[in-house]
Order: C-alpha cells, then structure tokens, then sequence
C-alpha cells in the first residue's frame, strides 16, 4: 500500500557564525572536511533517495530540508519547520569527533525527564535510522560500531518547538575525526558509493517509519 507523509530532513549546523544555539560547525575531518558540509550533501543525497523510492512504490511524500545552502538556523527555528509543516518525521543528521579514535553510529532522542511524549514511538524510529546506517557502513567497514540509542537533552528535538505529532531524531553518522571513517566517506575512492548507500539505506528507514 502506498504511503502518504511529511518528512523534514535538518542538515546539521552551517554558514559562519552560531545562531540561536546551532554552531556553525562542531567535527572536522581529518581532511579537513566540516560536518556541515557533510550534513548538507547527505540531506540532499537522502532527498533524492526518497523521490526516487517513492516514485517507484507511489507513495506520496512532502520532503523538505531545514536549509539547502550553506547558512545557520537557530535550533528552535529549525523544529518549527516540522511543527507548522506537521511533519510526521524529524531527522536531523549530525557527525561527532572526539580525541580521533573513538568509532561508531549513534541515534539520539530526547528523553522522558524532558516532557517528551512521544518517547516510545520515538525510539523505534530512531532505532530504524540506527540499523539502517550501521548496516550500510558495516558493509563497507568491518570495523564500524554500533553505539545504539540514546536520550539526550536537545533543543531541537524537544516537544516544545518541535510539536508532539512529529516524531523526531538525530543521526550521528561517524566520528569523522578517525583518519579511516574520513578516508571511507569523504576521501576514499568508494566515498561516493558510501554516502549513496548510507542515503538509500535512510530514506528506507524513513519510509519504513511512515
């Protein structure tokens, strides 16, 4: 049967200065790559996964991006996107970094303590994403780690801004600090690949969540 839904994809960070509480960068590669570059094309990679997924199931999906060019939004403004669009699902794709060897995919949501109401419903999509990227960069990285999922206080994920119909997570796709996870989705010559296949494997999930 197909499916009719409203997904906001939110691109973590961006342009050069921190707005209401979003910086404009936080990871950078090894490379010298920045997260917000990195968010900005997978949000555009999973984009195009979903239209393609969806024209081949007829399924009727309103897809929208919280930014598509290189600028800062403020994290409340960025849930209020999904709010007055009544999204049915929030994502927002982040990458982390740490001391250059700490690994893995982890899925962030906001947790009880915070007035969430859609706890429940929430970790069992963020579980969806969870799999779906592990699984994806697994199968190009023996090495890869599943570090699961996870509460945590975030302003963009909170009921408050966010609105309690939408149901909503944040992807920490890799630490791209390690020399390895940076050569496999930035600078290697499968990168392209990679990223394609972490979208494909996203916009799946998204529309498993419908």
């Amino acid at each position: 049967m197909a499916k009719t839904g409203i997904i906001v994809i939110d691109p973590g960070h961006g342009g050069k200065l921190e707005i209401g509480g979003s910086s404009a960068n936080n990871a950078t590669g090894t490379s010298g790559v920045l997260e917000k570059n990195i968010t900005l094309r997978m949000a555009f990679l999973v984009r195009e996964q979903l239209v393609l997924l969806a024209a081949s199931t007829g399924d009727n999906l309103d897809i929208i991006l919280t930014r598509e060019k290189d600028e800062n939004i403020g994290l409340a403004a960025r849930a209020e996107i999904a709010k007055k669009k009544k999204a049915d699902l929030f994502l927002s794709i982040h990458c982390n970094a740490f001391d250059g060897k700490a690994r893995g995919t982890e899925t962030l949501i906001s947790p009880v303590s915070s007035g969430n109401t859609n706890h429940a419903a929430e970790k069992a999509f963020a579980q969806l994403i969870q799999t779906a990227v592990f699984n994806a960069i697994k199968s190009h990285d023996p090495k890869a780690k599943d570090r699961g999922v996870k509460d945590q206080k975030l302003a963009v994920l909170r009921d408050a801004v966010l609105g309690t119909k939408t149901r909503g997570c944040l992807v920490e796709l890799e630490f791209i600090d390690v020399k390895a996870v940076d050569h496999l989705i930035n600078t290697g010559p499968q990168a392209a690949q990679v990223r394609q296949d972490i979208a494909r494997a996203i916009a799946e999930a998204l529309i498993a969540a419908l």
